[in-house]
């Protein structure tokens, strides 16, 4: 008679659920990039919100060129390629650090 394995339990841990504050949205992050904020908050927002914008456009310009070393004119990246953004911004303030979240996806292009 073989020898029978063990039987394997399962432990299930739970793991509190932490409240985050709310999320705000905005329709118009340039614009709001672009802005001369009048308060502390608003300087706080303007700048996560610059900061997160540069990272997308470093993604984009580091895809651009990474395509153009393959061999593909702008032309033809243009044409191949579109950047999808989210329609809205969307941030919250999380203990005085404003924490946005807008990301971007470069696609090809259906015909």
């Amino acid at each position: 008679m073989a020898a029978r394995k063990p039987k394997l339990e399962t432990v299930v841990t739970e793991v509190a659920a932490t409240e985050q504050p709310p999320m705000t949205y905005i329709t118009n992050p340039v614009a709001v990039a672009g802005q001369t904020p009048r308060t502390r908050d608003d300087i706080a927002l303007r700048d996560a919100i610059r900061a997160r914008l540069a990272v997308i456009e470093r993604v984009i310009l580091d895809f651009v060129a990474e395509k153009e070393a393959e061999g593909f004119s702008r032309a033809d990246i243009d044409q191949l390629y579109a950047v999808e953004l989210p329609l809205l911004l969307g941030y919250r303030n999380d203990g005085g650090r404003i924490r946005v979240s807008y990301d971007a996806s470069i696609v090809e292009r259906t015909r």
